[in-house]
């Protein structure tokens, strides 16, 4: 038995209430919660949801049901996959970190299905060119509930073309933006890369939102990163590489959780490498008197893919492009004595420079 939906019942139990009101959806859902446990016929009861995400109507509600599913997904973009996700909150027969992948399929002869896929990960990546290495574009594996998949993190980094703004446009779909700001605030404070003046754009490809996924929120970090800088130095991504790991403020990677099945993963889809944070047990990196952590990784080969250990953010990002980023000595500065000032006769002009590369910047043209 299907009721679609619950606020549009009524019963007499419910008083002179309208439908939709909290006692007439509390009353409904107990009326059809009897008839369950006394017949042992299964009853689906489809809900509204509030702005926040989540059941409207009177929290009760969910404590008397036995299962509760969100059926969550974004109209497709041209040419993309159509996808559902249904994800368990709440689930007394089993447990609730399953989450079911479907495409929403608008044929003639399925006749506008839900079509249960197998393998997201090859339904993400089916439009990407593997052979090529892509600007701004990293392969991120993220775990929504149980399940392993490869995600495509796209960015642009472009200089801003509205006035002298200092602070440039921030546009982004398929993440937080506060996560967005974070990484971008850690990049120029730890990295020395500076996005002033210039519009950022982040895209999830294939209608993902990794900012629903409780577990998730901080795990593609590093991949949001990499395809950052690459915009903005115009440095390919290899694309033999994954990233695994979160951002730190101190500008560290740390753990994430099912680290094993991430790697095992990108082995499955044919990456060869995958930079991943350090694990408890390694050495960790130090930090230099500016705050930054020096270069300390290590390399280890996991059922026949490479594993690119690294404590700290910058040398993720280098070990994930075709090449370094450039870094460029700051202009020096000359202090000519003037001969108002200097009555001791004082001898030539001198140059003041510090010769500790730990305190360079990076520059780009």
């Amino acid at each position: 038995l299907v009721i679609d939906s619950i606020q549009t019942m009524v019963c007499e139990s419910g008083g002179a209430s309208s439908a939709g009101g909290i006692t007439q959806v509390r009353e409904c859902v107990g009326l059809f919660l009897r008839l369950a446990k006394s017949t042992g016929v299964p009853i689906i009861l489809v809900g509204h949801v509030t702005k926040s995400g989540g059941v409207a109507g009177p929290r009760t509600v969910e404590h008397m049901v036995d299962t509760v599913l969100y059926l969550e997904g974004s109209a497709a973009s041209s040419g993309g996959p159509n996808l559902r996700m249904l994800r368990a909150s709440k689930n007394r027969f089993g447990s609730s970190d399953e989450v079911g992948v479907y495409e929403m399929n608008g044929s003639q002869e399925l006749g506008g299905r839900l079509v249960p896929v197998s393998d997201p990960s090859s339904l993400f990546l089916a439009e990407r060119f593997d052979v090529d290495d892509l600007e701004g574009c990293a392969i991120s594996i993220v775990v929504e509930g149980m399940r392993p998949m490869t995600v495509e993190v796209q960015a642009l980094v472009t200089p801003a073309g509205h006035g002298k703004s200092f602070s440039g446009r921030r546009t982004v779909d398929g993440i937080s933006p506060s996560r967005l700001l974070l990484i971008l605030a850690v990049l120029q404070k730890r990295c020395g890369i500076n996005f002033s003046r210039h519009d950022v754009y982040t895209n999830v490809v294939g209608g993902m939102r990794l900012s629903n996924s409780k577990q998730e929120g901080s795990g593609s970090d590093l991949a949001v990163a990499v395809s950052l800088a690459s915009s903005l130095f115009s440095i390919p991504v290899r694309s033999d590489t994954a990233f695994v790991g979160e951002i730190g403020l101190l500008g560290e990677l740390r753990q994430v959780s099912s680290v094993e099945k991430r790697i095992n993963e990108a082995r499955r889809m044919g990456f060869s490498r995958v930079i991943i944070p350090s694990r408890n047990g390694g050495k960790k990196a130090k930090r230099n008197k500016f705050g930054r952590y020096s270069s300390a990784q290590s390399k280890v080969n996991f059922s026949g893919i490479d594993c690119i250990e690294a404590n700290n953010l910058l040398d993720a990002i280098e070990n994930g492009l075709v090449s370094k980023i450039p870094k460029k000595q700051p202009p020096r500065k000359k202090y000519k004595n003037s001969s108002k000032h200097n009555n001791s006769g004082a001898k030539d002009d001198f140059i003041i420079d510090d010769d500790d590369d730990d305190n360079d910047e990076y520059y780009f043209q």
